[in-house]
């Protein structure tokens, strides 16, 4: 087994672990704290009606929803991710708010085969995962109408990140590790330099790349217990704390809850965060 197809095992086997829980359990506050960079999305998309469109890694679905709502009925949008527990929750939500012209599909992007040419390909930060960055998205392009383009939302820097940066100093002098950030390995930040970017996207063939830099304030949680919550229940804490004991666990949560009150405002905790909104042409 190569390396790509290895990492991409591995991300498969990780994202249908208990690790999905998480995105599920937490979801509404999840959705709320990327609720600005969805809408910046369907913002920057300037749709016209009656589009093709495709989310990627596309999660318990909020962003490939609002795409759906903000096409009509003539549009269409296939969400798609390797999660068949995010999936699953997605296909909920369409059908509660009855929602029709969407279509959830568990399957790896970087290997789908869309029914027909998308216009339009969409992420809300899902597209930082794959084995061979260029591969998948030159198999992304291929897959867009001849006019067709890419918009996505991708995490700057770590250090550029209040709401990552904030839990891991908290949660830091608790643990014997240090907290571990590769560039190079799939994760939330492996698309942060904008000229990796840049070379990614020319080598899968894209034209007319633009990447714009965006902050906003986050909502990472309505009070200061469901954002320590929140951060306390994320992959990054998690594996800084995997050896401590409850007691120890309650002690990072007090230590946390109290940092926390210097963020809170009437309408709930937000922090800054960061990420390149990333433009290109078929």
């Amino acid at each position: 087994m190569n390396s790509t197809a290895q990492i991409n095992a591995e991300e498969h086997k990780y994202w249908n672990s208990d690790s999905a829980d998480y995105w599920v359990s937490q979801k509404s506050a999840l959705d709320q704290f990327l609720e600005p960079w969805a809408r910046l999305l369907v913002g920057a998309a300037q749709l016209s009606g009656g589009e093709q469109i495709a989310d990627i890694g596309c999660g318990t679905g909020a962003t490939t929803l609002k795409f759906a709502a903000s096409v009509g009925t003539g549009g269409r949008v296939t969400g798609i991710d390797l999660s068949r527990k995010l999936i699953d929750s997605a296909i909920s939500s369409a059908r509660e708010r009855a929602i029709e012209n969407v279509m959830f599909v568990e399957a790896d992007a970087a290997e789908y085969r869309f029914p027909c040419p998308q216009d339009l390909i969409v992420s809300r930060c899902g597209v930082m995962f794959f084995g061979d960055l260029v591969a998948a998205f030159s198999h992304l392009r291929s897959g867009l109408a001849r006019a067709g383009r890419i918009l996505l939302v991708v995490w700057r820097a770590p250090e550029q990140n209040e709401w990552y940066q904030f839990p891991v100093r908290c949660a830091a002098p608790f643990s014997d590790q240090e907290p571990k950030h590769d560039p190079d390995a799939p994760g939330a930040f492996t698309l942060a330099d904008p000229s990796k970017v840049k070379q990614i996207l020319v080598s899968a063939g894209f034209r007319n790349i633009q990447l714009r830099a965006v902050t906003e304030k986050l909502c990472v949680g309505q009070t200061v217990k469901s954002a320590a919550e929140l951060f306390m229940a994320m992959g990054t804490i998690r594996n800084l704390l995997d050896r401590a004991d409850v007691e120890l666990l309650d002690q990072v949560k007090c230590h946390m809850s109290q940092g926390l009150e210097a963020y809170r405002q009437e309408s709930g905790v937000y922090m800054n965060g960061t990420c390149w909104l990333v433009h290109a042409s078929a």
